[in-house]
């Protein structure tokens, strides 16, 4: 199947990315005269054995997102199914990923890890008052736009604290993001999203993720060894501030931050005090 010109009321562009599921276009609502971020997933692309999860995914993260009313979330505006699509219509946010963000910038200091940690960490807090788990949480679901205002994507793989809709994708993620649990399939919670906030504030401290390698490899130094501390790629970075990152990424979910707000406070009292 050839990609629609027109998705409804909307004209497709160009691609602008991938997510967990479907790939991202930009796109234009001609009723509203704005621009929009087309999320599509095209069903002939699927295998038969694909088609069924996939498509349940994509309709959960609607449904997620859909109840999600935040500055921090990016807004979705309207879902659209037929035999050959299904396409998320959701808000334009110029900028870019906090991927490229770091590719441009590298370690970034003290005030602009707190800026971009205070709006991702809001966020999330929201997003665990209205029951959803993200379970996802890397730089390439975040985006920063050019006024600086943070907003954060894909929620393919997000869990909801409801009955209503169906538990899938229990175990997936991206590998160096992932909490200890999710590579042993045991059960996440709000503490798994704090664990993956955690490595990616270490990324915006020192430029580096806490682990590295592939597959098993990767896995394996996420069970059982301890990140540096975060001083010995960045000697700027004072021991209170390891000590807060490393509570972040602590293995038993029991000994992390009891939430994304305690997270933020302990966070925001280093940061700010270095920053100033």
């Amino acid at each position: 199947m050839m990609l629609p010109v027109w998705i409804g009321r909307y004209e497709v562009g160009e691609p602008l990315g991938r997510g967990a599921v479907g790939i991202v276009h930009r796109g234009q609502d001609t009723a509203m005269y704005r621009p929009v971020a087309l999320k599509l997933l095209l069903k002939s692309y699927l295998e038969d054995i694909e088609l069924a999860p996939t498509l349940e995914r994509f309709r959960q993260e609607a449904q997620v997102v859909s109840r999600l009313s935040h500055p921090r979330i990016a807004a979705l505006y309207e879902f659209i199914e037929t035999e050959e699509i299904a396409c998320m219509a959701m808000e334009f946010v110029n900028g870019k990923t906090l991927a490229m963000y770091l590719s441009h910038h590298g370690r970034l200091d003290f005030s602009q890890v707190w800026e971009i940690a205070r709006q991702l960490l809001d966020g999330l807090a929201y997003c665990h008052r209205q029951g959803v788990q993200h379970r996802d949480l890397k730089p390439a679901n975040i985006l920063v736009g050019d006024d600086g205002a943070v907003k954060i994507t894909d929620f393919g793989v997000a869990r909801i604290d409801t009955s209503t809709i169906t538990q899938v994708g229990d175990v997936l993620g991206t590998p160096h993001y992932m909490a200890p649990e999710q590579c042993t399939s045991l059960p996440c919670s709000e503490l798994t999203d704090v664990y993956q906030a955690g490595v990616i504030v270490y990324e915006l401290l020192t430029g580096e993720r806490p682990f590295s390698g592939h597959g098993a490899e990767i896995v394996r130094r996420i069970l059982q060894e301890r990140a540096p501390n975060p001083s010995l790629i960045n000697p700027r970075i004072p021991p209170q501030l390891d000590w807060v990152v490393q509570k972040a990424l602590a293995k038993d979910p029991a000994d992390r931050f009891h939430s994304v707000g305690d997270f933020s406070e302990a966070l925001g009292k280093n940061l700010e005090r270095r920053a100033a």
